[in-house]
C-alpha cells in the first residue's frame, strides 16, 4: 500500500478509537496528519479562510460532497477529531 493509502487508512481506523468521546482540538496532532496526508499537494500555511472556518469540517470530511468542483481527489477525513485537529493546526486555533 502507499503512503498515502497507508496514512488514509490509519487515520480512519484511529476514528473508530475515539467515538463518542469528547476531546480537545490538538494543533500538533493536526500537524502530523496535515504533514501526513495534506501537505502532498497543500505545502501553503497559514490558512486563507478561502472555505471559511465554519465550513471547513464539512470540506474536510468529504471535499467533493461539499465542492463538487473541486480538484481534489482526497475522499476526506472519516474522524471529527482528526478534522478538528487539522483545523486547529491550520488555523492556529487550540
Amino acid at each position: 500500500m502507499r503512503g498515502v493509502g497507508r496514512a488514509f487508512l490509519a487515520l480512519s481506523w484511529s476514528g473508530l478509537a475515539g467515538c463518542g468521546v469528547a476531546h480537545a482540538a490538538d494543533a500538533e496532532a493536526g500537524k502530523r496528519i496535515f504533514q501526513t496526508v495534506c501537505h502532498q499537494c497543500h505545502a501553503a500555511l497559514p490558512y486563507t479562510g478561502r472555505i471559511g472556518v465554519e465550513n471547513l469540517p464539512k470540506f474536510l470530511a468529504n471535499p467533493r460532497r461539499y465542492k463538487p468542483t473541486t480538484a481534489m481527489t482526497f475522499p476526506g477525513l472519516r474522524s471529527k477529531k482528526d478534522i478538528d485537529d487539522v483545523i486547529a493546526y491550520i488555523t492556529g486555533s487550540q
